[in-house]
């Protein structure tokens, strides 16, 4: 018997307003956080307005991203990574694996001619 598992990457679009990282004393491993404003609500709907959702990033992310001129919408190939918080607690989150190009921005748009 064969069989195929599908693969869990995804995209999305997020509007990123800070990027931060740290490196762990101990091992020099670099950990990285984005951290984007989603839409407010979902289960509450009295909740309006926007919240901050942060996600962990692979190095390439943070470097990727230039927020320079302020916050911009980026989108990203993610997949879901086991992830542990402060409190030792272990939770499958969205990894943001590497910030995917806007093709539209690399070629530049057609202009018309003017005679």
């Amino acid at each position: 018997m064969s069989f195929q598992i599908p693969t869990l990457k995804s995209t999305k679009s997020l509007f990123v307003i800070n990027k931060d990282f740290y490196a762990k004393k101990d091992t020099g491993e670099v950990r990285v956080t984005v951290e984007c404003l989603v839409p407010a609500g979902g289960t509450r709907p009295n909740k309006k307005g926007y919240s901050v959702a942060a996600f962990t990033a692979e190095k390439e992310v943070y470097d990727a991203l230039n927020l320079d001129n302020g916050p911009i919408m980026v989108n990203f190939e993610s997949e879901p990574r086991e992830s542990r918080n402060g409190f030792g607690n272990t939770t499958n989150t969205d990894h943001l694996l590497r910030v995917i190009a806007d093709k539209s921005a690399a070629a530049p748009a057609a202009q018309p001619q003017q005679k």
